[in-house]
């Protein structure tokens, strides 16, 4: 089940808010005998990839199946932030140090005792994840709580990409539906145009001087008359090693004539 972008804060019905991690979305399953996988949303097997996380759920309930994040947190100015870098280099490049710190925050329980759950409300799939998730450091339920502007924007300031709200009588359905709502943050930076390039698939980026550093934003169109001007950036949130997610062009200036 994927959540569907909104701009607009709902104005109506009962919702419930959550933090949105920033990580790989991630499937355990436990199978009747008791082997455990850890799967991607698109079926690939991260068993290898996640080093021993798989261990923690060595007690869960047989022929279940969790719906979660993996995530990986660090420091940053003295205070904890998420490390998106840490969860690709576990993943993507297979890197057993990275895969030692990754952990797994469970938001749904799809399957429980070989009961198929789905079609249960969401609220009464969180009672069922409370009381079957592992009791783990690295295994943690999600926060929840009643849905409000002033909650998300506390919820972004401690540093998460944004939340994502969901209706407490809904079902779990595969792809992506209305019933879960992601809020996205957006934080502002101003920059420097340096050098336009497109990638493999035609995508147009742009170099940017931020602060002294040069970062990669992705301009959506030809952008090679921003280079040598003044460009806004879009970004999501800082990243434990102080890089921008998510960043993207905001403002284009009009080419000179």
């Amino acid at each position: 089940m994927l959540s569907s972008p909104t701009k607009r804060w709902p104005s109506a019905g009962a919702w419930i808010l959550q933090p949105k991690w920033d990580g790989f979305r991630l499937l355990i399953e436990i199978d009747a005998g008791g082997e455990v996988c850890a799967w991607s949303r698109h079926g690939t097997n991260l068993t290898d990839r996640v080093g021993d996380l798989c261990e923690a759920f060595s007690q869960a309930p047989r022929a279940s199946t969790f719906d979660g994040e993996l995530v990986a947190v660090g420091e940053r100015d003295g205070q904890p932030a998420q490390d998106f870098e840490c969860v690709q280099q576990a993943v993507l490049h297979h890197r057993p140090a990275a895969a030692a710190r990754l952990s797994f925050v469970g938001f749904d329980v799809l399957q429980l005792d070989g009961i198929d759950v789905r079609a249960q409300t969401w609220k009464e799939r969180d009672r069922l994840l409370a009381s079957a998730l592992p009791n783990s450091g690295r295994v943690h339920a999600i926060g929840s709580q009643a849905a409000t502007l002033a909650a998300h924007q506390d919820i972004v300031a401690l540093g998460f990409e944004g939340t994502v709200l969901k209706r407490p009588s809904s079902p779990y359905r595969a792809g992506r539906q209305t019933a879960w709502l992601k809020h996205k943050a957006r934080c502002l930076v101003e920059a420097d145009g340096v050098a336009a390039v497109r990638d493999r698939d035609g995508a147009w980026h742009l170099k940017c001087e931020v602060d002294g550093r040069r970062v990669t934003a992705l301009a959506g169109r030809d952008c090679r008359h921003l280079v040598g001007g003044p460009v806004t950036l879009a970004y999501s949130r800082v990243d434990a090693g102080g890089g921008l997610r998510e960043l993207r062009v905001l403002s284009r200036q009009p080419t000179s004539a």
